[in-house]
């Protein structure tokens, strides 16, 4: 950060280019928020709610401040706004959103005479809510709202106490060769509920700014707008004022610029670390970066140092003993200052870039910085880069951190939307947004993954997908998954984006593909205990040989056994084509305990079953119909 700023080659450039940043976003509109109210009313009026819902949603997002533009609705448009969308949300039966929006009207800044009257409204539809048969059936918790954050699921056995978010069934190691990863601490069954995660930090992409909540990323109903501009929208007062209270006030004015400047959904997710916490606690982290950074060296030094009398310590044991005081070193970091430093050791691969990996990375870095100082991020906005002070540059390095450890722990958050035709079939992901979830972010790939994820507003959920002993590694997928890329493609994606080689057991034994697993035989687990080999039937005979522990093993009663499991599968896809997720659920999920007890992976009809499996928890949480009739 500081080479840019001094070295005499690319400081001016440098400079230049950034001194050019100005706020760029879209303001309030009284005539237009005007306009959208009046039409809203005259639809409302004409029986056509759905559509009057939509225009005086735009009014009140389009609003100013109350008492900003009196030449205009008295300065009262957002007012104005608000009480005509509750009439049309009383209209609909949805009073407890109507209460809201009242209750936001009468915080403004009013005449008595309005005042009153909104007073009334607001009893009249409080005393309608506690009494209608109407309402206590609009706030039935059986009836899914479209519009409401799912709840997600308890935690299987509790919370790990070391790892918030994760289940007491996942424990955290560590190995020179994978790192940090996650492992069964106990068995886990199918469907087991492994890590329900809020995020350390997330951004919703532009494209959905006006069809889902900019903080918490729900479907937007009777949205709410930022009181400065008209770029981003909230579910409402609770969402917006915790945006305005930390991360939003920074971003407001700069974030078209953002979209506009072409840089990548991980740019704003890095700048959000940083504006969400503040100054004073991005300065704390980043001298915990440089602490963790300086232990680390010293115990490099210390472990190269230390011989013993065979001739020195082995790398191995090198390697062990800088891990374990590194780790100790962290715990003790954590300890001294109340921040959340879980997401600073995670990987960089910072000794893999390249100098034009770095240069790149920095210069995205110093433009973050620089919309920082043009918004007061700092104290007073700063409109030149030049000479940038020692506070400044410690920023701007924890940005670029920020930027080289989201390329490889962000997780995209998605929706399932379905159509009209059937529940399943043709369902959809679409991605809201990114997010960074530093405990989840422990599980390492897998080709073959042992979990699926789905999301609950921007909360990340990890559920089993099939049973797993303790110690076995519990993965989840990056991207490429056997069925669907070969192992060519496969390692060419991962060691592109994530850098590194793949050596799962479906990349290993080059599993084949889905339209390849039709007549892929089988493999039968060995039956003897702790014995881990493969026995695949020969020429129809029940008796063969494991090659691993040399026993003769009769696979008569796994062959029978495999048979219900394809038979208990195919009701499992009966119920999903009848609807019934939960019949589909308990069927599948039996069958999955029972096959990965006697047989090995790949089997085709096993798959089949996991993706159902899937497809029905991503029920529980982000989930849209597309077309309503």
């Amino acid at each position: 950060m500081r080479v840019i700023f001094t070295n005499p080659s690319i400081k001016n450039s440098v400079v230049n280019t950034l001194d050019r940043v100005r706020h760029i976003y879209r303001d309030k509109d009284a005539r237009i928020s005007k306009s959208r109210r009046l039409e809203g009313v005259q639809c409302f009026h004409s029986g056509e709610n759905a559509k009057a819902l939509i225009l005086l949603s735009q009014a009140v997002l389009r609003a100013p401040m109350t008492g900003r533009v009196q030449i205009i609705d008295d300065g009262y448009s957002l007012a104005l706004a608000l009480v005509a969308r509750a009439d049309v949300l009383i209209a609909l039966g949805e009073l407890h959103r109507a209460i809201d929006d009242l209750r936001a009207a009468r915080e403004e800044q009013l005449p008595d005479n309005f005042r009153i009257q909104i007073d009334s409204k607001l009893t009249e539809c409080c005393q309608c809510l506690e009494n209608s048969q109407k309402a206590v059936k609009t706030l039935d918790p059986s009836k899914k709202d479209q519009y409401c954050k799912p709840i997600p699921p308890q935690l299987t056995d509790g919370p790990n106490p070391e790892y918030p978010g994760l289940s007491r069934r996942v424990e955290i190691r560590e190995s020179p060769d994978v790192g940090r990863h996650a492992v069964a601490a106990s068995d886990v069954r199918v469907g087991d509920t492994l890590a329900t995660e809020p995020p350390l930090a997330s951004c919703l992409l532009p494209d959905y700014y006006g069809t889902h909540c900019h903080h918490c990323f729900i479907r937007l109903r009777a949205p709410m707008g930022c009181p400065h501009c008209s770029t981003v929208a909230f579910c409402g007062v609770a969402c917006r004022n915790e945006a305005m209270e930390s991360y939003h006030k920074y971003e407001c004015k700069v974030l078209a610029l953002l979209i506009g400047s072409g840089m990548s959904i991980l740019s704003t997710l890095a700048l959000r670390m940083v504006t969400q916490v503040g100054l004073e606690t991005s300065l704390k982290l980043h001298r915990k970066c440089k602490e963790l950074k300086a232990t680390g060296n010293e115990l490099e030094s210390q472990s190269e140092a230390f011989t013993k009398p065979e001739g020195g310590m082995s790398k191995s044991a090198k390697r062990r003993l800088r891990k374990k005081k590194l780790l100790e070193n962290s715990r003790q970091l954590k300890s001294t200052e109340d921040v959340d430093f879980r997401a600073y050791e995670l990987v960089t691969h910072d000794t893999l870039r390249s100098s034009a990996d770095f240069f790149e990375r920095t210069l995205m870095a110093a433009f973050l910085l620089k919309c920082l100082m043009t918004v007061g991020f700092f104290g007073s906005p700063r409109l030149s880069i030049d000479s940038p002070t020692d506070e400044e540059i410690t920023i701007g390095s924890l940005l670029l951190r920020n930027l080289q450890l989201l390329q490889f722990n962000a997780h995209e958050i998605f929706e399932t939307r379905s159509g009209n035709e059937h529940r399943f079939r043709g369902n959809k992901t679409v991605y809201l947004g990114i997010a960074i979830y530093p405990s989840v972010a422990r599980f390492n790939h897998d080709c073959y993954p042992a979990v699926t994820r789905y999301f609950t507003g921007r909360d990340i959920v990890i559920r089993a997908t099939r049973p797993l002993k303790p110690g076995e590694v519990i993965a989840e997928n990056y991207g490429p998954i056997f069925m669907k890329r070969s192992l060519k493609e496969r390692q060419r994606v991962l060691s592109g984006r994530y850098w590194f080689k793949c050596t799962c057991r479906a990349c290993t034994e080059d599993w084949p593909q889905f339209d390849g697993l039709i007549t892929y035989s089988t493999r039968f687990r060995c039956t003897t205990d702790g014995c881990k080999g493969s026995l695949r039937l020969k020429n129809e005979n029940p008796s063969v040989k494991c090659t691993t522990c040399q026993r003769k093993i009769n696979l008569k009663e796994y062959v029978g056994r495999l048979e219900e499991c394809e038979e208990e599968y195919k009701r499992g896809f009966s119920s999903m084509e009848e609807e019934k997720s939960d019949d589909t659920f308990r069927q599948v999920a039996q069958a999955l305990e029972k096959f990965h007890t006697h047989a090995w992976p790949p089997h085709r009809d096993t798959h089949l079953a996991e993706i159902a499996l899937a497809t029905c928890l991503a029920e529980n949480g982000n989930a849209w119909k597309m077309f309503t009739e």
